[in-house]
């Protein structure tokens, strides 16, 4: 950069936008505008700066993931759901989760309105996808991932999901909390896996996502994956970095601390085994890669679990009910699952032709 400055690269700016930085003043501009010293060195320096960052992608990889596009996001702190959602209590746990699904459909109702990303971009978009301006709404797929924390004022939980495109994952939308409130947590994930459409989810099951991980995981099958997140730390960072190096894992260009987060990541060799970690995104000092992990859990959804079977039972009044909705209804008392085996006429009546 210095050296095209030198060369008169800012005299031709300061012409074309009118502006009078001076040499000094541009190249800070330039500094803070990439946020870290890694950033500025490689994208304005021509410097890789080899393996010494360790980074799991150098920043023009990560470059090429970032799109002109928006999503829906959404980020709370413990006092926020606090105020909005209230105190949990076993008495008013029923209204509450009713208060909360609300506010999700609310705040990210694309998703649930089963409209497609190509479709919401519009004619104007670098998506290269030939169904852009197709009249017919495709078939939606969304795989979630689930990184788990209730720390209060600690790490993020996130919530990161995806829409698979081809070969590509799109990230349609993003949830962060800061809370210690596990109902919240557990209703926010429950509610994405009943009702988004052909969702695939999978969680950290280690440490505090264990109890969490496990309920999804047995009430919804195939559908969720609970992830032992130690053990498979190394396989979900080098799928993530392979994602990363071709372009396959897509997140806005505008969310700058989505990009950040995922250059945070690093990896090192301590001679038996690669190990990854994480460093500081400066962009969301409150995520330490909690975004970039939740990100690589909503891809390990999407690889690892294709086998799965889903069936749905058509009501004499026109409604369908899915088995993961049976369940649900049988645990609070309502008919259920053995329903399906029986001639109950609250579902089964004869078909006369």
């Amino acid at each position: 950069m210095p050296d095209a400055v030198e060369l008169g690269l800012l005299d031709v700016i300061n012409r074309t936008k009118d502006s009078h930085f001076t040499a000094a003043q541009f190249i800070a501009d330039c500094q803070s505008r990439s946020g870290s010293e890694e950033v500025y060195q490689q994208s304005y320096m021509c410097n890789p700066l080899g393996a010494a960052t360790a980074t799991i992608v150098d920043w023009s990889a990560i470059e090429r993931c970032r799109y002109d596009y928006e999503i829906e996001r959404v980020h709370l702190e413990a006092d926020q759901v606090l105020r909005l959602f209230g105190q949990f209590s076993p008495g008013n746990q029923s209204n509450r989760q009713s208060q909360i699904h609300a506010f999700l459909r609310s705040s990210v109702p694309s998703l649930f309105q089963a409209v497609a990303l190509s479709h919401r971009m519009g004619e104007g978009s670098r998506v290269r996808a030939s169904s852009t301006l197709s009249p017919q709404r495709p078939t939606l797929n969304f795989r979630l991932g689930f990184d788990v924390a209730a720390s209060g004022e600690g790490d993020l939980a996130a919530f990161y999901i995806d829409e698979p495109k081809g070969t590509e994952l799109w990230l349609r939308a993003l949830l962060t909390v800061r809370t210690e409130d596990w109902d919240f947590l557990k209703t926010v994930l429950f509610y994405f896996l009943q009702h988004l459409p052909s969702v695939r989810g999978a969680g950290d099951e280690s440490g505090l996502g264990r109890q969490i991980c496990w309920e999804a995981a047995n009430q919804f099958g195939s559908r969720f994956l609970k992830v032992n997140f130690a053990a498979k730390k190394q396989d979900l960072g080098f799928s993530l970095m392979n994602q990363l190096s071709v372009a396959e894992k897509r997140f806005p260009r505008s969310q700058q601390d989505i990009a950040a987060d995922f250059f945070a990541l690093r990896k090192f060799y301590n001679g038996t085994r690669w190990t990854f970690t994480e460093g500081r995104n400066t962009f969301n000092p409150a995520s330490h890669c909690d975004i970039a992990w939740a990100g690589a859990l909503a891809s390990h959804a999407h690889t690892e679990n294709k086998g799965s079977v889903d069936a749905a039972i058509l009501m004499d009044d026109g409604t369908i009910c899915t088995g993961e909705e049976l369940v649900a209804r049988e645990k609070n008392g309502a008919p259920g699952e053995h329903l399906l085996w029986s001639n109950d006429p609250r579902i089964w009546k004869p078909f006369r032709f």
